[in-house]
């Protein structure tokens, strides 16, 4: 959930619970005070009542009004005084054919030495009506406050994360390998401000440092390879020169295959890193048949001399978007695996499914799994032509284009890749 999204929902809670909360107390507060007020004016008309009773006209009446009901019920002696009460009532209005609500105080008075009980009825339908109207008037009002209020604070929050947005697609974006200078933009808000100078800071303290490990790697290989080349032109002469003893010879030969697998190892190192590092930026489509039928024609003596039976149904045409030198280093070490770890006279079926081209060799059944075949100088055989460097650098390129690799054994080593739709 985006923060934005929280922000509003964890407001537009608070504000819903404080406004029914609100709303109901202000109903109840709203309530009390109407029926204050008509106690008052009930009190007001019960003293008018008494005076009129205890007055010299002989008429000895009660001013009518419309807008209340007085029942007078006289008291025997034996009967108990009701009590003085203000209650809540309903009466049916036989001219609107319906109930209306009263407000009701009983008291009892003495007239003509009796004692009667005195039921003033005041209607609350006016006050009620008002009620409901403010009621409806102070909830519409509560609601498009509420509205705007969840409007402009969206608009102002999402103006004052737009700076926010903009650094996050920045950084998504941002390649260590163009080497420009990594800028955000000022933001009126201090957090976001300190938030972008951490991270350019950040930034190019791992440009300065990724070019360092970049120029350190380049001049290290090019530091190692030269001796490495001395070393083995000298050794060649020393091999070719005759006048070594047989004990010799071989140190010199052991010594020389040392120095050639070190050479290698170097170069493979190297390119590891450069992978890694994302330093192919070139893409193109790529048709995959077409390399990998190159690659088969280059390893045809290997082919041949262990009697190599080749199955290869990729689909003519297919391609692929990504670095062509990538690419037909992807296929050369997948190859040069199953032929490696191939026995004489087997069978390699190149196949295609779809966006997945499978590898798959004959070859003797191991125990490891997918990920310890994957990791670096981890070999599946003593072969001394091995790095164990070969699958890793097959599972960085794939990853490297955000391509699914997996091998599994059924009666055949299967090595497959799942490429981009």
């Amino acid at each position: 959930m985006k923060l934005l999204t929280k922000t509003t929902l964890n407001f537009l809670s608070i504000t819903l619970f404080v406004f029914l909360f609100g709303i109901v107390a202000f109903y109840f507060l709203l309530r009390g005070q109407v029926d204050k007020n008509v106690n008052f004016e009930l009190e007001k008309r019960k003293t008018s009542i008494i005076s009129q009773l205890n007055s010299n006209d002989p008429a000895n009446s009660i001013p009518p009004n419309p807008n209340e009901r007085i029942i007078i019920d006289v008291l025997i002696n034996n009967d108990p005084l009701p009590e003085f009460t203000y209650t809540d009532t309903l009466i049916f209005d036989d001219l609107q054919k319906r109930y209306i609500p009263f407000r009701k105080l009983g008291f009892v008075a003495n007239f003509n030495n009796q004692r009667i009980y005195i039921q003033i009825f005041k209607s609350l339908e006016e006050s009620d009506f008002l009620i409901v109207q403010i009621f409806l008037i102070l909830t519409a009002l509560v609601i498009v406050l509420i509205v705007s209020l969840l409007v402009m604070n969206r608009i102002t929050l999402q103006h004052s994360w737009k700076i926010f947005n903009r650094t996050i697609k920045k950084i998504s974006n941002y390649d260590v390998n163009t080497h420009k200078q990594f800028m955000l933009q000022k933001s009126d808000i201090k957090e976001f401000n300190d938030l972008n100078r951490v991270i350019e800071t950040m930034t190019n303290r791992i440009n300065s440092d990724y070019l360092n490990l970049k120029e350190y790697t380049e001049n290290a290989s090019h530091e190692i390879q030269n001796p490495l080349a001395i070393i083995n032109s000298k050794m060649e002469l020393l091999l070719q020169s005759g006048d070594l003893k047989e004990s010799d010879y071989k140190a010199v030969v052991d010594a020389y295959e040392a120095s050639n697998r070190l050479s290698r190892l170097n170069k493979t190192l190297i390119l590891l890193a450069k992978i890694e590092n994302r330093q192919f930026p070139e893409s193109k489509d790529v048709i995959l048949s077409e390399i990998i039928n190159n690659q088969l024609d280059l390893l045809e003596d290997l082919i041949i001399s262990k009697n190599i039976i080749i199955e290869n149904s990729i689909n003519i045409g297919f391609s692929v978007y990504m670095n062509p030198y990538l690419a037909e280093i992807l296929f050369v070490n997948l190859i040069k695996n199953a032929l490696r770890h191939n026995v004489e006279n087997g069978n390699i079926q190149i196949k295609q499914v779809e966006n997945t081209i499978s590898i798959s060799n004959t070859g003797p059944k191991h125990n490891m799994n997918s990920d310890e075949l994957f990791q670096r100088f981890h070999k599946s055989s003593n072969s001394s032509e091995s790095l164990g460097l070969g699958l890793p650098i097959v599972k960085k390129i794939c990853e490297v284009y955000n391509f699914d690799v997996d091998y599994e054994y059924d009666e055949m080593h299967y090595f497959s890749i799942k490429f981009d739709a």
